[in-house]
């Protein structure tokens, strides 16, 4: 992981088709924009999160299903950090298809990956 500092109005370029623009810092937050091409998805880490998660649920689960899902990473149970986030290091979501339901069962891992 690369960490670099920046200042309102400077720009971090990936490859020759992403440019991101620290756009303003205030309040503890920092606003970005960022250009790339049409083709390059660009999600918030949550967003992306839960599209995954959606996409390992398949689409014969109804949307009440995956809303219980999307509660559970939320609730204290799952709760990985102050935004309660869930991030790949700290989750396992594993899809059953064995009986006549679906299931889906979260494991919060140890800080040791296990």
């Amino acid at each position: 992981m690369l960490v670099i500092s920046r200042k309102a109005g400077q720009k971090i370029m990936i490859n020759d088709n992403i440019v991101i623009t620290i756009a303003e810092v205030r309040n503890g937050q920092c606003r970005i924009a960022i250009e790339a091409d049409k083709d390059v998805k660009i999600y918030r880490e949550e967003i992306y999160y839960q599209i995954k998660l959606a996409n390992l649920v398949g689409k014969d689960t109804n949307v009440k299903a995956v809303d219980s899902v999307s509660d559970m990473l939320k609730s204290d149970k799952v709760k990985l950090n102050d935004k309660m986030e869930p991030t790949p290091e700290a989750i396992d979501v594993e899809v059953d298809n064995s009986e006549k339901t679906k299931k889906i069962i979260i494991k919060k891992q140890n800080s040791n990956g296990s």
